[in-house]
């Protein structure tokens, strides 16, 4: 039986407006046969969408990722889930939510990347990275495979 890893996948979005990780080698590159990956999110005062795309490619291309649906209530027309999870009730400040959620999926996927955007809100800042304060980060997300 082969030996279950967590790999860092992001970590310190910080004054990023939108991040795309680095592929990291998910559950079929080992060779793993139940396709079982679970992802832990950590975030500080967040403002904005979470997401997971994945690839059965072995040196992918841009056109070769899809998104994993991490959010069966969510709304189906997005793929990532969107903080605050409650706009009327925010857990952290500046209306972003702070904390921490896990979230389990099966599929036999060579590589994931977690995606952080949020080209949703509107109007945008006229310096993301100046405003970067009021929109929170992502201060780590874990792959368990």
């Amino acid at each position: 039986m082969a030996i279950r890893k967590s790999v860092l996948m992001m970590t310190n979005t910080n004054t990023n407006w939108n991040v795309i990780g680095e592929p990291i080698r998910a559950d079929a590159y080992y060779g793993y046969t139940d396709g079982l990956h679970t992802v832990q999110v950590i975030y500080q005062n967040f403002v904005g969408g979470f997401g997971i795309q994945a690839t059965l490619a072995l040196k992918p291309e841009p056109e070769d990722w899809f998104w994993i649906k991490l959010n069966p209530t969510g709304d189906v027309n997005s793929p990532f889930i969107v903080f605050p999870l409650n706009i009327l009730d925010p857990t952290g400040a500046n209306g972003g939510d702070t904390g921490s959620m896990a979230m389990t999926f099966v599929g036999n996927f060579v590589y994931l990347r977690a995606v952080v955007s949020r080209d949703y809100i509107q109007p945008p800042p006229v310096n993301p990275a100046w405003d970067t304060w009021q929109w929170g980060q992502i201060d780590k997300v874990l792959l368990s495979l």
